[in-house]
């Protein structure tokens, strides 16, 4: 019954973000009814999901998913020697041996087998990579994991062991029921900063052809190397909204001719682009350090950068990030022979294009990283060039490195 009210509350969150009820009372059922009485539990959690207005394959997949965990984690536990029908006589040595030890193990292969399946339909619904998919699932997915076999000890030696029954669901159930609506929230809000993020992408295209997705691209390229950095999640969030809007300034278009010298109005067009972002996004609370990235990703590590000229590790993080991805996409998309079917080689000249700049404009350990993720990149970017092959560029493109070496060498108030 818990499990089944469990699966009920986070079946009435939008979206499913939010932490599992069930996996706690999957795990609690493990010593008090056994392998068995555990895999009856996962069942029949999935119960209302079968009768929900979610769309059919989301409904077979999310029920799919739960029982084929449940029984994964009711295996495991008792292959590891884990206690069943605990009594009240179940010495604390063979609690933590029997019980807590079991669940631990039964939680792992749990997370392995939902991150599993959770990116294979992610990979196979948006046409990503499995690896990407599994990787993005692991760093946003793993965190409430760690908690769960120690609620679900402390409920079933309660039940059992201390002799409460059903009253231990007071003291246990109830603030989770909360917390995990509380999650849910915040899942929802981001959620939402997400779609308002790419409705300002969507306006921004609209007017700039150098725009019209690349932020994707950025965006890709960005996410991959934020992973080899080991970014927060948070951190994580604030840089797909900076990598989705870094160039929202540059709505204002000033046409150039290819082979023709930048004037004057280009160039200081291109300056004033970052601050231009700045001010159209700030105030907008949830993008305080996106802004930040926005407004600093032309700054150079050699601090010939603008606007600020700021130098080395004066330079935030993420704007340091996003300069690397911002010219590696720029190079991809200047290559006259970038095409999903050659995107290993261009994606090379590319890399090696960047590489002599290392401690001049761009962090050497930002372009370590981008070397490493490479192969992912390319992967990604493959199947949206496949989906959206890149727009010709008629006006200047300001993310190219030879833009960026004019102003170093330049180095005057245009």
């Amino acid at each position: 019954m818990i499990g089944v009210i469990a699966e009920s509350n986070l079946g009435r969150i939008r979206g499913g973000h939010t932490l599992s009820l069930t996996t706690v009372v999957v795990l609690t059922a493990l010593p008090l009814s056994g392998m068995y009485g555990s895999v009856i539990v996962a069942v029949s959690s999935t119960a209302l999901l079968v009768t929900s207005d979610a769309p059919f394959v989301a409904r077979l997949f999310n029920s799919a998913n739960i029982a084929i965990c449940g029984v994964g984690g009711a295996i495991s536990y008792s292959c590891s020697g884990g206690y069943s029908h605990l009594g009240p006589s179940t010495s604390a040595t063979a609690l933590i041996e029997h019980v807590l030890g079991p669940m631990i193990i039964a939680t792992a292969v749990q997370l392995a087998l939902n991150i599993f399946f959770l990116s294979l339909m992610i990979a196979l619904g948006a046409h990503q990579s499995l690896g990407v998919t599994v990787r993005e699932a692991l760093i946003n997915g793993w965190s409430p994991y760690p908690i769960y076999p120690v609620i679900a000890f402390v409920f079933a030696v309660l039940w059992a062991s201390a002799n409460l029954g059903a009253i231990s669901i007071l003291p246990i159930v109830a603030p989770l029921l909360i917390a995990q609506w509380s999650v849910a929230l915040q899942a929802e809000e981001n959620d939402a900063h997400l779609r308002t993020v790419e409705t300002l992408v969507a306006a921004a295209q609209a007017s700039q052809p150098i725009l019209h997705g690349r932020s994707a691209w950025v965006d890709v390229v960005s996410r991959e190397i934020g992973l080899e950095l080991r970014l927060s999640a948070s951190l994580m969030h604030s840089l797909q909204y900076a990598a989705l809007l870094h160039d929202i300034g540059l709505v204002a278009p000033a046409a150039h001719t290819p082979g023709e010298r930048l004037t004057g109005k280009e160039l200081r067009w291109i300056k004033a682009h970052p601050q231009q972002g700045v001010r159209m996004l700030q105030g907008i609370d949830f993008l305080s350090d996106a802004v930040v990235a926005v407004g600093h990703h032309h700054e150079r590590w050699d601090g010939n950068g603008y606007p600020s000229g700021l130098e080395g590790e004066q330079i935030p993080l993420l704007a340091r990030i996003l300069a690397i991805a911002d010219a590696y996409c720029a190079l991809l998309a200047a290559d006259p022979d970038v095409s999903a079917e050659q995107l290993t080689s261009v994606a090379e000249r590319s890399l090696d294009a960047l590489r002599p700049l290392a401690g001049l404009q761009f962090d050497a350990v930002g372009l370590e990283a981008l070397a490493h993720a490479q192969p992912r990149i390319v992967e990604s970017l493959s199947v949206l060039i496949a989906r959206q092959p890149p727009q010709p560029i008629t006006g200047v493109d300001p993310h190219l490195p030879w833009v960026s070496a004019m102003f170093a060498s330049a180095r005057a108030d245009i």
